[in-house]
């Protein structure tokens, strides 16, 4: 009985320590928790209220209207051409990225020496801020003193009005998404061609097969998951751009590069229709999930 309760009376210490240990524990968690609480969580689930109002910051009273406006937004014209715009900016940039990238990732992956000085300085545009890119590409594309337009000149071309003309203002929002973002998809590829194994492309050189033949039976098929899993990546981070249009164009010249996010923010912050903007948000939301399930399902099922 009595090694019985020494027992006991040594365990009671030990408990007591691992459960003050559990405690500070979570008073390091809690600051965090309280960030996400505060910035994504609630925020998150009154959007989802407001959706389901007629919420306006310019009306004081606010009724419970279901599904109303989200049939308002659905019906909205200038939805349906933000809609059209960020498909037609996200088809492109992705595209083309991806091309670029594939390549680029190829090339270095067959070259020596300044190699990792090279790839820090491509990686440049990606480290920039979204603010600096599109203040960068705002000077670059001026039509009166930018340097594209000065390259034009001297070259005896004319003038492109680039953020005046609505086709050529959706080009240059292609063009600047494609500087900053090709980087990301450079990398990705290249990780991925350097983990590829050697032996089976040694195999096929040795058979005498060209660097065409190389490159279409075996390097692409082997990089089909990799480029599904890069485009899906860069499908959730470019469906959220807004910083670098915003700053280039604001939506204009006649709503040409309108894309979803600049639709929203002016739902809620200009023109103060709180419950527009969150219905179109969730909206969006539901959108990238079925598209993001697609194209990896896609993607997945290609690379088998």
């Amino acid at each position: 009985m009595t090694a019985h309760t020494g027992d006991k009376a040594q365990i009671r210490p030990q408990i007591r320590r691992r459960n003050k240990a559990a405690w500070y524990g979570a008073y390091f968690l809690l600051p965090a928790l309280v960030y996400i609480f505060t910035i994504i969580i609630y925020p998150l689930f009154y959007s989802l209220y407001a959706s389901f109002t007629d919420l306006r910051l310019t009306f004081p009273v606010t009724r419970f209207v279901g599904f109303d406006t989200y049939a308002q937004t659905l019906g909205n014209d200038v939805f349906h051409d933000s809609i059209i715009v960020t498909g037609i900016f996200l088809v492109t940039a992705i595209v083309v990225e991806t091309i670029l990238g594939f390549l680029l990732a190829l090339s270095f992956s067959r070259m020596t020496g300044t190699h990792p000085v090279m790839r820090a300085l491509i990686m440049l545009p990606l480290i920039a801020t979204p603010v600096t890119v599109g203040l960068i590409w705002k000077l670059m594309l001026n039509s009166d003193f930018g340097i594209i337009n000065q390259l034009t000149d001297s070259l005896g071309l004319a003038r492109i009005l680039w953020l005046a003309d609505p086709k050529m203002a959706l080009v240059s929002i292609v063009l600047m998404d494609v500087w900053q973002w090709t980087p990301f998809m450079f990398l990705i590829m290249l990780a991925g061609l350097e983990g590829l194994p050697r032996d089976v492309f040694e195999a096929a050189e040795v058979d005498g097969a060209s660097a065409l033949q190389i490159l279409r039976r075996i390097t692409v098929p082997l990089m089909k998951r990799i480029i599904a899993v890069a485009v899906v990546f860069r499908f959730m981070f470019a469906i959220a751009t807004f910083d670098t249009v915003f700053v280039l164009t604001k939506g204009g010249p006649a709503r040409a590069t309108d894309i979803i996010t600049l639709f929203i923010q002016r739902e809620g912050l200009v023109n103060l229709n709180v419950a527009s903007a969150s219905a179109a948000s969730f909206l969006l939301l539901i959108m990238v999930l079925v598209l993001t399930l697609i194209l990896f399902k896609r993607g997945l099922a290609d690379a088998r």
